[in-house]
């Protein structure tokens, strides 16, 4: 029983690939969001053709950020004034799905749209000089850390890209893609952050693709 078992589901999988095609791809975003505005990284997933030019696409993709930034903000509570210099050290999981569309006929040469939703998680850790000007104008100031972490941010966005079929093996394919997307962060009026309600990121990718199945 077990065998087969085994067996329905090496074949329900060869099926499931026929068809399909892995990516592995190279990142760099940018972000409205300060402690994210200049980000690298990589992703991987894999796409499945529900019909000749529709896909749907699957991936897991991580970025990071360790570009210093300033950001000054008054508190609504006592109406202090922070100043901050920040070395972060940033990270950013994003589990996205996407469902494209190629608007070309050519063999060789794709060009797809579609829109893309995601699941965002951010680890934050960061260094940072701070001085606080309180409302009677005396100063302070000291070098602190912090770190935490936001789960589960939905983010929303479109993708458009290019990609050119059967570079130097015939499986192989080589894509530029771009993602505007905009990122739920934190519940708009949400009282104790002065983060921003939505980020918007850009991200820019160079993919490497191999596809499995029957050539058509």
């Amino acid at each position: 029983m077990k065998r087969a078992i085994l067996s329905l589901l090496i074949i329900c999988f060869s099926i499931a690939l026929s068809g399909q095609e892995i990516e592995v791809k190279g990142i760099y975003a940018v972000s409205t969001g300060k402690n994210f505005q200049n980000t690298f990284g990589c992703g991987f997933g894999y796409n499945q053709f529900i019909t000749p030019k529709n896909r749907l696409g699957v991936f897991i993709e991580y970025t990071l950020n360790k570009t210093y930034y300033e950001e000054s903000y008054t508190s609504t509570a006592d109406l202090s004034r922070y100043i901050r210099e920040v070395e972060p050290d940033n990270h950013r999981i994003a589990f996205k799905l996407n469902y494209a569309f190629n608007l070309l006929k050519s063999p060789k040469s794709l060009l797809f749209l579609g829109p893309e939703i995601g699941l965002n998680y951010f680890i934050l850790n960061e260094e940072y000089q701070q001085t606080v000007i309180t409302s009677l104008d005396s100063i302070t100031s000291g070098h602190f850390s912090s770190s935490s972490t936001v789960d589960n941010r939905i983010g929303i966005g479109f993708l458009i890209e290019y990609e050119r079929k059967d570079l130097i093996y015939k499986r192989i394919s080589a894509s530029l893609s771009m993602h505007p997307e905009v990122i739920i962060y934190h519940t708009p009026g949400m009282k104790g952050t002065h983060d921003a309600s939505l980020i918007g990121w850009l991200n820019f990718n160079i993919g490497v693709k191999y596809r499995f199945g029957k050539e058509e």
